[in-house]
């Protein structure tokens, strides 16, 4: 199956460690490994059962790939069939109910996926839903497999905790006989460089009344927490932070006209240039100043030497081509290499457009400015509102009222950075994404919030 990365054999023992840990098989039990792969879960449970005396439970490996199927069978395991099925078929449930299901499943994004494979996923699953990625799926699938008091462990992208597209993932798992027992978060690049940010969810279907998820971090710290059944984010619990002392009613997405990531032209080595490089016929009529995410730290700050050439107008609109003068000259220099760009070939833009359209009268306020990806969250001041942030910065605009600085002191403060820590995505290296449907929920003092009409 498309998607597969390896298990490492120190991976594979510890999860199957993990399942047997309180209830070791016995004879008659089943057990599953969908996305099976070249069978590094299969070969552990062998070698743990046999080191431990355990009873092999009866096994079926189910992958797509016939290359991965051939390496399985060359293992020689006794106590598993492999077939080569698609797991997210509707014939899986002829196969019945296992005690047992461990595995790995495919890390593909829905860019991935055919349109016939999205409809066709989107009309059978729950989660299937937003931008969905196909192992939320292969959660799906394996706990309607799952028997009663059975148990359960993938490893996974740890993302699916807070991302917006694991919201019905979360409610599924937190509701009804399904328990989340045990969340381990295991190191970054923990499937042999793959740097997925995994964690091994362990979950059994059982109707105890003890609801609690045993959580263990990176840095070896563990706790337990009451996971949120409402399928909102996990992030604050499943880092062990309690900040509703923080909530005031108010976010910064009620004191923001604009939080957005900066501008894409999907031709940077073309349309952004050093303005001492910029030649003097496109000075100033064709030439922004603009930043990227490495000049915010380097700089301390919006001010740079680079500049953006843009042939839109200040009200984003992209100046036809009989009137661009001095920039088509130019730009004519560079034509090959821009008519060869996805959204002029794919979205039927205009050679010399950008990738986005520049919303120039927002871009072109006073803002403030951020890294879209940060280990140690910062906020920059642009207040003469002529910078164009590229588009691995962020910027917000305040609204009308709102006190500038205030505000900044604020998003910098202690306070907000641990908010931040708990709640947006990680990223590797330790690393925060600070993506625009997480940080608006950030909450805001009154004494910000109450400078401005939120009913606007």
């Amino acid at each position: 199956m498309k998607g597969h990365v390896p298990t490492p054999k120190n991976i594979s023992e510890r999860i199957v460690r993990k399942v047997f840990r309180v209830d070791p098989p016995s004879s008659g039990d089943r057990i599953l490994y969908p996305g099976s792969g070249t069978a590094p879960f299969a070969t552990s449970v062998e070698q743990i059962c046999e080191e431990e005396g355990w009873d092999l439970p009866d096994g079926l490996g189910v992958e797509l790939d016939p290359r991965h199927l051939s390496e399985a069978r060359e293992h020689d395991l006794n106590h598993v069939e492999f077939e080569q099925r698609d797991f997210l078929a509707d014939d899986m449930h002829s196969s019945g109910e296992f005690d047992y299901i461990i595995g790995n499943p495919p890390y593909v994004a829905i860019e991935g996926l055919s349109d016939e494979e999205k409809l066709r996923y989107r009309e059978k699953f729950r989660t299937a839903e937003g931008r969905f990625d196909l192992y939320l799926l292969f959660f799906e699938q394996a706990v309607n497999l799952l028997a009663k008091g059975g148990r359960l462990a993938f490893i996974t992208p740890e993302k699916y905790e807070y991302v917006d597209a694991a919201i019905p993932l979360r409610k599924m798992l937190t509701n009804g006989d399904v328990h989340v027992k045990e969340i381990d978060h295991v190191g970054e690049s923990a499937l042999d460089g793959h740097v997925t940010i995994p964690c091994v969810t362990v979950l059994t279907r059982s109707k105890s009344t003890d609801r609690g998820t045993s959580i263990t971090l990176r840095d070896g710290s563990s706790h337990v927490t009451n996971l949120p059944q409402d399928g909102s984010s996990w992030a604050e619990s499943v880092r062990g932070k309690d900040l509703s002392s923080m909530e005031t009613g108010y976010t910064l997405g009620d004191v923001t006209e604009r939080i957005s990531p900066g501008m894409a032209t999907g031709a940077d080595a073309i349309f952004v240039e050093d303005h001492k490089e910029v030649p003097p016929q496109l000075v100033p009529d064709w030439v922004y100043p603009t930043v990227s995410g490495s000049q915010l730290t380097t700089n301390d700050g919006p001010r740079t030497e680079s500049v953006f050439i843009c042939p839109y107008n200040e009200e984003g609109e992209l100046v036809p081509e009989a009137e661009l003068g001095a920039f088509r000259e130019w730009a004519k220099l560079h034509r090959s290499r821009l008519e060869d760009r996805s959204c002029v070939k794919k979205s039927n833009k205009e050679w010399y457009a950008w990738h986005e359209n520049p919303p120039m009268k927002d871009l072109l306020q006073p803002k403030i400015v951020f890294k879209d990806i940060e280990k140690t969250p910062k906020f920059w001041a642009e207040e003469d509102g002529d910078v164009i942030p590229r588009h691995s910065v962020y910027y917000m605009i305040p609204k009308e009222g709102v006190s500038f600085s205030s505000l900044l002191d604020y998003l910098n403060s202690s306070d907000a950075r641990v908010w931040m820590e708990a709640n947006c995505q990680k990223a590797a290296n330790g690393f925060l994404r600070l993506q625009t449907r997480v940080i608006e929920n950030l909450p805001v003092p009154q004494s910000i919030a109450m400078s401005v009409d939120i009913a606007e």
